[in-house]
């Protein structure tokens, strides 16, 4: 939709958080189904063996290999049937390295009072005080193994086209926090955000929803798993995978890209069992940078949009006036027509108006009130503005208005002005015909 100035805030918000309730509501109702299927089983079984690493070696991992997916130490690797491939770098994390320490100390009775001896000294006794410390150990990714296959769910690549493609990946770059860019990722995943960087890439070759279902999952990452966001809310891998797909999710939802055969499993695979505590606790927050996310693709869809349409189309409540009631702007003709009809005879703040706005630099003048009131302004144009009038856009909207609203005053007389024109160019053709005709017989 264009610019609206009685726009209402209060119920566009209701209405968009109404909707980011009911998709989530889907989403938890597909994630419970993938939960009771024996193959989400074996997966569970075989996720179980990986380890749980901490928010900080989360992080670590994510500077190192953004595009990691499934992170083993080798022994970890070795035992599940896969060999780390020849000259892979590992990538380094911190691992406990408990050890003991003897103390002298005071010693204290059961009431933890200090225990003396004759002299009235305090007792020393040696104790062994158990330590941590942290060493820097090497983890591989998946991608980095080779060997014996691990289960999996769900589909492996979404496929499937989208309409207006073109126009709505960009306006999702544009509306992306960080850049978006393409690259091979020979991992396995199809995206990442960087966090260092502070940049997204997305695999190459991709099918078109796949690719939009990505770039979507990794701007969450990006909005809500920046550094900056984490330094205050450290969350686990776990709770940022199933927050960032679920947003893909419910974006995706909002413009009718079904990805639900892909986003189910993802969820259910990163869920810690089927109470799906990440996914409950984050509802809102995952409800709210839907509906963000979404605004702002909203935003860029227009400007695009607007951009490339060589004819677009405005309705005032108040032609003379347009902050005089409503005033929509950057339409096709059918919205207009709809909203002009909307708009209630009792409360006119002035004469409804349809306009257009022409992008052609030729025109001495490229905007002009098309409807005034019930009335077609051809006529008008044609006497003031004759190059604006014989544009093929507007002879085309004038055309398709009076088929859209029927009911308009001078309708029947542009008609019937056109009707005229037509005929008197037929018989001018006809003539001009017969002419040469005659023209012939005589060369003859």
């Amino acid at each position: 939709m264009g610019k609206t100035t009685n726009f209402d805030p209060e119920k566009a918000a209701e209405q968009r958080k109404a909707e980011m309730k009911d998709i989530t509501e889907k989403l938890e109702k597909g994630v419970q189904d993938v939960f009771g299927s024996e193959q989400f089983q074996n997966l569970l079984d075989t996720m179980a063996k990986f380890p749980h690493y901490s928010v900080n070696n989360n992080i670590l991992i994510m500077m190192q290999k953004p595009d990691a997916t499934l992170v083993q130490s080798y022994t970890g690797w070795k035992k599940m049937g896969r060999f780390v491939k020849k000259g892979e770098k590992g990538i380094r994390i911190l691992a406990p390295a408990p050890f003991k320490l003897e103390k002298e100390q005071e010693k204290l009775d059961e009431t933890g009072k200090v225990i003396l001896d004759k002299d009235g000294e305090a007792v020393k006794e040696k104790v062994e005080i158990n330590l941590t410390a942290f060493k820097p150990v090497s983890t591989f990714d998946i991608s980095q193994t080779e060997g014996e296959p691990l289960p999996s769910i769900g589909v492996d690549e979404l496929t499937g086209s989208v309409e207006g493609y073109q126009t709505f990946f960009e306006a999702i770059k544009a509306a992306s926090p960080v850049s978006i860019g393409f690259e091979d990722i020979n991992s396995g995943a199809k995206g990442y955000f960087h966090v260092e960087d502070n940049r997204i890439a997305i695999n190459k070759g991709m099918s078109e929803i796949q690719t939009i279902k990505t770039a979507i999952h990794e701007m969450a990452h990006a909005k809500l798993h920046n550094l900056e966001a984490q330094k205050d809310n450290k969350q686990s891998k776990n709770s940022k995978e199933v927050e960032a797909e679920s947003v893909a999710y419910t974006v995706c939802q909002h413009y009718g890209i079904d990805t639900s055969d892909y986003s189910f499993a993802y969820v259910a695979t990163w869920s810690q069992g089927k109470e799906m505590p990440e996914l409950k606790e984050s509802l809102n927050t995952i409800r709210e940078a839907a509906a963000d996310l979404i605004t702002k693709i909203d935003e860029k869809v227009q400007e695009l949009t607007a951009e490339k349409e060589p004819i677009s189309f405005y309705v005032a409540e108040c032609g003379e006036f347009h902050s005089m009631g409503e005033f929509h702007e950057n339409l096709t003709l059918q919205q207009v027509v709809d909203i002009y009809k909307s708009i209630p005879s009792d409360r006119m703040n002035g004469v409804k108006t349809i306009g257009f706005v022409i992008k052609d630099d030729q025109l001495l003048a490229n905007e002009y009130d098309l409807v005034v009131g019930n009335r077609l302004n051809m006529q008008e144009m044609k006497d003031i503005l004759p190059d604006l009038a014989a544009h093929p856009l507007v002879v085309k909207a004038a055309d398709e208005i009076t088929k859209l609203l029927p009911e308009l005053n001078g309708t029947e007389k542009e008609e019937s002005v056109s009707k005229k024109i037509k005929e008197k160019a037929k018989t001018a053709r006809s003539k001009k015909a017969k002419t040469s005709k005659k023209k012939e017989e005589v060369a003859i």
